[in-house]
């Protein structure tokens, strides 16, 4: 049986789902706003060992040795109906909870466990390892010294894009914003003095020929092109399609093998067996490594008709483990 984690929005886990249906997959799913309420989990610690099982309301407890492959993404803490002195205190104990149940499956039961997830989420550290292994990357500058910014702006002849350390989304509640990487000028970098206090990426801007996402499932590697050079307002960043209303033409593109190799190797060097990599061909004909997702978006690319993403997933659940 599968163990799926999520919550109860989130529209790829919903895909995977009817796949796993259509398939005669036995899974359970916990969407993790309903803990305590739909589900809970109990730990019986003593001499015998530990035992830990997951308990969903109308169903027989399941130890959480059952599972042979776990999937998490997004999971939610609950909104708990309580005195607000006392939800802060309550959120952590629900979320030190959860994480004791994410530990308490084997790691390599999960297609990426979560302390797994949560290495590989930093932003300068992947650029690093990137540039370690092969990979090229753009020249880049992270900090809030504005000498050091202006300099790095001069260095590259003002070809510079500023972009967020972490994510460039700002949510508030069900409600989200983009922080869209973008490309700066001389005024931009005159604004920067009052935005000293916040550290920001600064990189050379690279002229593109397309973007590409690219899936990696345990020893396969996916890649999507993406036109984002047909529109003016998704030149620098793709993702704001979405936001302007802008359908992309997306297309599957074959990946020089050593970039292929590149992008599984450094999903394993997270110890992932998945990884959603943001790559962009530039106009010289090299492929340069932006950042890596490790639980990131890939429902619209199946539903594009251009990958089969659900079943190597499944699949890599299902007979994959370490």
């Amino acid at each position: 049986m599968l163990l799926i984690v999520s919550n109860k929005t989130d529209l790829a886990t919903d895909y995977l789902i009817i796949r796993l249906h259509e398939r005669g997959i036995p899974f359970l799913r916990i969407n993790t706003e309903d803990y305590l309420s739909l589900w809970d989990v109990c730990f019986s610690i003593g001499k015998n060992g530990t035992n830990v099982a997951i308990r969903k309301e109308g169903q027989e407890s399941l130890p959480v040795g059952t599972f042979i492959g776990a999937y998490i993404r997004q999971p939610k803490i609950p909104d708990l109906d309580i005195i607000d002195c006392d939800k802060e205190f309550a959120k952590r104990e629900i979320g030190e909870t959860l994480k004791s149940l994410w530990r308490a499956i084997d790691e390599n039961v999960w297609l990426n466990a979560p302390h797994r997830l949560l290495r590989a989420s930093n932003k300068p550290e992947q650029l690093t390892i990137a540039n370690s292994i092969g990979f090229n990357i753009p020249d880049t500058y992270i900090g809030v010294n504005y000498e050091n910014i202006k300099n790095f702006y001069k260095k590259h002849s003002g070809e510079v894009i500023a972009k967020a350390v972490k994510h460039g989304f700002d949510f508030n509640g069900d409600k989200a914003r983009v922080a869209a990487t973008q490309k700066i000028d001389e005024a931009t970098l005159i604004s920067l003095k009052d935005y000293a206090s916040i550290p920001m990426i600064f990189q050379n801007y690279i002229t593109k020929e397309h973007d590409i996402r690219v899936i990696v499932v345990g020893g396969k590697a996916f890649a999507t092109a993406i036109d984002s050079q047909s529109h003016e307002e998704t030149k620098i960043d793709w993702r704001l399609s979405d936001c302007y209303k802008i359908p992309l033409k997306q297309y599957e593109v074959s990946l020089p093998k050593k970039i292929k190799k590149l992008c599984i190797d450094i999903t394993k060097r997270y110890n992932l067996r998945y990884s959603a990599i943001d790559l962009v061909l530039g106009k010289d004909g090299a492929h340069y490594f932006l950042e890596l997702n490790p639980n990131g978006q890939w429902a619209w690319i199946e539903q594009l008709n251009i990958h089969k993403i659900r079943d190597a997933i499944i699949d890599e659940l299902l007979f994959s483990r370490g």
